[in-house]
């Protein structure tokens, strides 16, 4: 009998162990593994492929929301962008209430400089800038970049879903980390607060977003809302504005939401032949004083 019960025993704890090693990874209840090495394994593969990124098309949405109004401000862009040599097209549909206007940005290299061309109202216009500020200039619409930095700076990752092969993960920047995210991200451009001093972000807290990313670690979209973090950035230049101190400002939104369309497939970025003809502003100011210094 008790040669019996040892092997009964036996056979049991094999069959225990047979099944905890073959069973399959537990998932949460809407489908989602629960994996922790998983998701690190998404986010890595995520950060390699846009890091390798040489062009892409996206879509752009954003979202403003101030504290006290009634309207809010909403931002639609398709974005079509080649790094090398730099060509970018962005077409852009902003709105507020039944006010709607609609332009066009262009940027190509051309040499050592960067022409960009601007569509307003139908009027085209050019001005030519070095390379780094004329990305800077479109920083927010540079959706491969500003995904990668959001990974590269998350923390508390946590996956909510997994739906059709697509994973969403969220997570957060956190707050010493916010300033320069931001910066590098110029995700505050528009509301024109890029570029103010770090003092400015004093008692900021984290930012939380949201990343999709497919099965074989395709970036697919990503969306973060800094309003937390520019209220605090535009409260702060009150301040310094000398505003009263019950004078504050409240921002209820300001969500950002970009769709990586394609990566690496984009061959070319048209730029209408209108464009080409705008009036470069600076340089005939150049040639009027050149001529004026020659009288």
């Amino acid at each position: 009998m008790k040669n019996k019960i040892k092997i009964a025993v036996s056979i049991l704890l094999v069959a225990m162990v047979f099944v905890s090693g073959c069973a399959a990874q537990p998932t949460s209840s809407n489908g989602a593994i629960s994996s922790e090495n998983t998701t690190e394994a998404y986010i890595a593969s995520a950060k390699a492929k846009l890091e390798a990124t040489s062009n892409f098309e996206s879509d752009f949405y954003a979202e403003v929301q101030m504290g006290g109004e009634s309207g809010k401000t909403v931002s639609n862009a398709k974005v079509e962008m080649v790094l090398e040599p730099l060509v970018v097209g962005i077409k852009m549909q902003d709105s507020y209430g039944q006010d709607t206007l609609s332009s066009q940005l262009y940027l190509e290299k051309v040499d050592d400089a960067v022409n960009m061309y601007m569509a307003y109202d139908g009027q085209w216009t050019e001005m030519t800038l070095d390379e780094k500020n004329a990305m800077k200039s479109i920083g927010i619409y540079d959706a491969a970049k500003d995904m990668g930095l959001l990974l590269a700076s998350g923390e508390k990752w946590e996956q909510v879903s997994s739906t059709n092969g697509v994973i969403t993960i969220t997570g957060e920047v956190p707050a010493q980390k916010v300033y320069d995210i931001s910066e590098a991200g110029c995700f505050l451009q528009l509301a024109g607060m890029n570029g103010v001093d770090q003092s400015y972000y004093t008692g900021v807290g984290a930012v939380p977003f949201e990343i999709q990313i497919k099965e074989d670690g395709t970036p697919v979209a990503f969306s973060v809302d800094f309003a937390d973090a520019l209220e605090t950035v535009m409260n702060h230049v009150l301040v310094e504005l000398g505003q009263e101190s019950d004078e504050t400002i409240s921002v209820e939104k300001y969500l950002i939401r970009q769709n990586i369309l394609k990566i690496n497939e984009i061959k070319k970025v048209d730029i209408p032949t209108e464009a080409r003809s705008a009036i470069n502003y600076e340089k005939e100011i150049s040639l009027l004083e050149s001529s004026s210094s020659l009288q």
